[in-house]
């Protein structure tokens, strides 16, 4: 189908602030009388706080306020941003500043003061006396008999997330072959540009209390932190500046519990920014996971069982853990249709940094492990591994399994297709990873992996989205959006949707930059790759609304029904099919000033607040060319192809960007990155960007990004999601490669230099 301004890759909306340095980001801001907080954080992993003196620190001129656990409010609380719904447990086991020590960096104090280095001082200044702990920094001896509790949950367990379907028992029974095969996937960190926990809070006389944040989700973490604070919803009013990037770091609350605490008891406007360092250690990371598959298939390929049994490091507190556990399952469920089919998934508290979410929301975890071993399987039943995935994908008309529903559109084939193609795929397989194919000790290899993920969280989540249009005196149109961009560029897609509904020009077309939730209507936030289509159907929709009443003012100015009226390029044309003088039209400017000032006297409004109708999957084939030095144990990613069925690309360039972007972040989660701690004493041994490897600009290879649009009936214009699907499959798909190249399967990530290294030379003895 043809568009106006669909399908075309139009400049990002915030590109010149951006470019220009003009973005005024949180912690650009200043307000008169405004404090600079900071957080004492503990130095040990698990400790419990005997006593704790602020006299000194207080007595320091320039200190306005110090607090500790006895001055917060005694309410447990979940930083994770969830609605109620049937998908969302929240275990509530944290208070804004604790009494007890769980991870290095946990909150013992906070203070705010006239200037950053008076604030430092006055942390020094505060002495503690902590009984120190066992540190318990994996799931191994916090699951220990006898293991000190982190929390009251025996043996550190405080989820279980069980599935079955059919009769696992039988199904192994039936199978011919049976795999199976541990895998584990550590800590990594989001690394967003602006680093997370940046927020300023300040009171004001009527008791309401106003946040500036960098959040993907700005009414559930004014609900969040109005419950912390032992408040109504409605004293907390949340502003969201531009964001310097999130990748689920910000989905939920960080720090504006802490800032607004500080506010309110000194009654002046707080800033609490968090250093790099602080980032790191104090706010979320993609979890640690340990996964035990086993598969049932007959000698067809067909099969006959799946089972996965994860155990799931959270860290310190609960934030989002339990409630991962269901989208595990699911993405476990949903890759691969089988009969029989058995999870387990247990959430597990340790003495680490809590987790929360990452961009792919446990699918990276999930499909390295199982295409990984689906490899193994295509391997041992001598099947070609693009045949084992198209037999045995789920594909439109079937249920997905993930949601329930019926899959709207499949592009699967067409992305193995071209994907495989692309790389040369059948040509490459059966010649490299051979000694004759290449000099010396570098041997390469292709691979690839298949995923499958979410437009929303629907059913398990509501996905409540609201926006409103106005249509200005002179034709223009005002969109305002709850939640529309951190960084990504959905503020710009959303209003080229306004624009093609609307029959206007894109330039005419002005989307609010900073939510407010004062002024916007609730929306669920950023997160599970939700905000075009499910954003995209209520922006949509309101413009529909609008155009509607168009159309009506158009019908009586021209004298002609509704029914005969279209809206094109800014006017409203009479289809005129029975004449032959040329088309009636009046322009949405001529409309507009007739509907505000004319005998009606009311501006053209479309409002909405609704959930999207449903949740299509998409799909995606990634395939990677890798070269491993067996001498020096580099992998090396020369070339990435990623086709991705996207529905439909409401701007190319910005989906493009989204798949590349993320593909970063996959080459990083397979080969360089890991969270590390000193497993005594608990203390993270990489919290910066020195010492914490994210690849940068000259670390990437060529990639190739194949759009392919199988669009969707319910997104609008036929879009799907892809915020989140580029990073999927990129660590399971050079894990293959790099099995294609050295015959040596990796379990565990990141496949660094040492670890190919030693397993190369256990291979060799």
């Amino acid at each position: 189908m043809s568009y106006s301004v669909v399908g075309q890759s139009v400049p990002r909306v915030d590109a010149r602030e951006k470019v220009s340095g003009s973005a005024l980001y949180t912690g650009d801001m200043m307000l008169p009388h405004m404090l600079i907080g900071k957080v004492l954080r503990s130095p040990f992993a698990h400790a419990k706080i005997i006593s704790i003196d602020t006299s000194k620190a207080k007595e320091l001129p320039g200190v306005k306020v110090v607090l500790t656990y006895e001055d917060t409010p005694k309410i447990l609380w979940n930083s994770a941003g969830f609605p109620p719904s049937p998908g969302a447990i929240l275990v509530e086991d944290q208070y804004i500043l604790t009494n007890k020590a769980r991870y290095v960096g946990d909150g013992i104090a906070a203070v705010a003061a006239v200037d950053e280095a008076t604030a430092v001082q006055a942390l020094e200044l505060i002495e503690v006396e902590y009984e120190v702990l066992p540190a318990l920094m994996n799931i191994e001896r916090a699951m220990s008999d006898g293991a000190v509790l982190i929390h009251e949950a025996e043996k550190n367990i405080y989820g279980h997330t069980p599935v079955v379907i059919g009769d696992i028992d039988a199904g192994f029974a039936d199978a011919d072959f049976v795999f199976e095969d541990t895998y584990y996937v550590p800590k990594v960190n989001q690394v967003s540009l602006e680093p997370c926990g940046v927020s300023m809070a300040a009171p004001d006389k009527d008791g309401r209390i106003t946040i500036w944040t960098s959040t993907q989700m700005p009414h559930l973490v004014r609900s969040i932190t109005a419950h912390a604070l032992g408040l109504k919803t409605g004293q907390i009013r949340i502003i969201k500046p531009p964001v310097g990037g999130a990748f689920g770091s910000r989905l939920g609350v960080v720090n504006e519990p802490i800032a607004a605490l500080l506010a309110m008891k000194v009654g002046q406007p707080v800033m609490l920014k968090y250093t790099r360092e602080e980032a790191f250690l104090a706010t979320e990371s993609r979890h640690p996971i340990t996964m035990t598959i086993k598969t049932g298939v007959k000698k067809d390929g067909t099969f006959t069982a799946r089972q996965l049994t994860s155990y799931i490091d959270g860290g310190a507190y609960a934030t989002h853990t339990p409630s991962l556990a269901g989208p595990v399952a699911g993405w476990f469920l949903a890759m691969y249709k089988s009969p029989n089919i058995k999870v387990d998934n247990y959430s597990v508290y340790t003495n680490s940094t809590q987790c929360g979410a990452f961009r792919g929301y446990g699918n990276p975890q999930v499909v390295f492990a199982v295409e990984s071993q689906i490899d193994d399987i295509a391997e041992r039943l001598g099947i070609e591994p693009l045949e084992l995935r198209l037999k045995n994908h789920p594909c439109a008309g079937e249920v997905w399994l993930w949601s329930g529903w019926v899959i709207e559109s499949c592009g699967f084939e067409e992305c193995i297709a071209s994907g495989a193609k692309a790389i040369e795929w059948t040509n490459k397989r059966s010649k490299i990873g051979n000694e004759s194919s290449h000099q010396g000790s570098k041997k390469r290899g292709v691979g690839m992996g298949y995923m499958m993920h979410v437009s929303g969280a629907r059913p398990m989540l509501h996905e409540t989205s609201a926006a409103m249009i106005k249509i200005n005196e002179d034709g223009t149109a005002n969109l305002i959006y709850s939640n529309s961009d951190c960084g990504q560029g959905a503020g710009t897609s959303l209003s080229q949707i306004a624009a093609e509904e609307l029959g206007i020009p894109f330039e005419d077309v002005m989307i609010t930059k900073t939510a407010d939730t004062d002024v916007a209507g609730f929306d669920i936030g950023s997160h599970a790759s939700r905000q075009t289509y499910s954003g995209g159907n209520a922006v949509k929709n309101a413009a529909a609304k609008a155009k509607q009443k168009i159309l009506e003012m158009a019908a009586e100015m021209m004298e002609t029904p509704v029914s005969e009226l279209v809206v094109k390029d800014g006017r409203v044309w009479a289809s005129n099919k029975s004449s032959e003088e040329p088309a009636k039209s009046v322009s949405i400017a001529e409309i507009s000033h007739r509907a505000h000032f004319g005998s009606h006297g009311n501006q053209i409004i479309g409002v909405v607040s609704e959930e999207p109708p449903g949740n299509p999957p998409v799909y995606a084939a990634q395939f990677v060319e890798v070269e491993v030095d067996t001498e020096t144990g580099i992998v090396e990613v020369l070339r990435v192809v990623a086709a991705h069925d996207v529905g439909t690309a409401i701007n190319p360039a910005i989906v493009e960007g989204q798949i590349e972007g993320a593909i970063q972040q996959g080459i990083g989660y397979a080969l360089t990155e890991e969270y590390c701690y000193d497993q005594e004493s608990g203390k993270p041994l990489n919290p910066n960007l020195s010492d914490y490897k994210i690849l940068t600009s000259v670390d990437m290879p060529q990639i190739e990004t194949i759009l392919v649009e199988a669009a969707c009936d319910t997104g609008p214009f036929g879009a799907k999601s892809v915020g989140e699907s580029g990073l999927v499959a990129t660590a399971a798909a050079i894990a293959n490669a790099v099995y294609n190249a050295i015959g040596i399967r990796f379990k565990e990530l990141p496949m660094t230099p040492e670890r190919v290294l030693a397993a190369l030379q256990n291979k060799n003895k």
